[in-house]
């Protein structure tokens, strides 16, 4: 047991890839070495085509479960940072009525199966809301995926008052969410909370007098790129070591 655990970590750490692949990626990786031995040692055609077929598929997994090693720049404590990669579909004024219970401004981004699918806080506070939804299994790029799709919705509330939240959101491919936040924890922007598995989709509601920094149709870098910035009300334009 002790050797399995330290073969996880050694191949979560060594590989980058993120914990929640590491039950995927592991038997893959054992299958397609032994497979590559018994090729060695027999040499038959057919277990060769299947041995490499394995290898493209425990690549192609792999990669998909990726979790690159990222460190927050150093900004302002106004900063809101890209919570997940992908590309910006929608930007516009929408209710939000679980945690904030009043209309927003909703940033939308798409995650392709080309992006990494691990997410990140986008601002430092407290978690004050989390919640569950089911719901169907729409392409993410769609607007109806908001509302009718599988979500996870986290409500975070920061020190100077500023609230938002966050929704994890399957896609046509994606039906799993992984969210490893829970109420009154405390977090920190930059920090990874969760994945939504192969392709999904991540709506932030933001309060109305917040100030963005990206346009619909522009790519973002979760934990990295600054998608804008909170009203100069929610305390001082300070640098911030979250």
């Amino acid at each position: 047991m002790c050797f399995l655990s330290g073969l996880v970590h050694f191949i979560q750490r060594r590989f980058a890839i993120a914990k929640e692949g590491i039950q995927i990626v592991l038997p893959l990786v054992l299958a397609t070495l032994t497979l590559w031995f018994i090729v060695a040692v027999t040499n038959p055609m057919i277990l060769l085509w299947i041995a490499v077929l394995l290898t493209v598929v425990t690549v192609v997994v792999t990669f998909l479960f990726r979790n690159p090693q990222r460190t927050t720049p150093e900004l302002s404590d106004l900063d809101i940072v890209s919570p997940a990669d992908g590309k910006i579909v929608s930007i516009g004024p929408a209710n939000e009525p679980q945690f904030m219970k009043k209309k927003a401004l909703k940033v939308s981004i798409f995650l392709s199966l080309l992006d990494v699918h691990v997410n990140w806080i986008p601002v430092s506070g407290v978690v004050m809301h989390r919640q569950s939804a089911d719901g169907t299994f729409l392409p993410a790029y769609t607007e109806k995926a908001s509302d009718k799709n599988k979500r996870v919705s986290v409500g975070i509330q920061c020190d100077d008052g500023f609230c938002m939240t966050v929704v994890q959101i399957t896609g046509f491919v994606a039906r799993r969410i992984k969210c490893h936040l829970s109420l009154g924890q405390e977090v920190h922007r930059g920090d990874r909370y969760g994945m939504i598995c192969f392709g999904s989709r991540v709506d932030l509601f933001l309060p109305n007098e917040t100030i963005l920094t990206v346009r619909k149709g522009d790519r973002v870098k979760g934990g990295i790129t600054v998608i804008g910035h909170k009203h100069s009300r929610h305390g001082e334009n300070k640098i911030s070591a979250s």
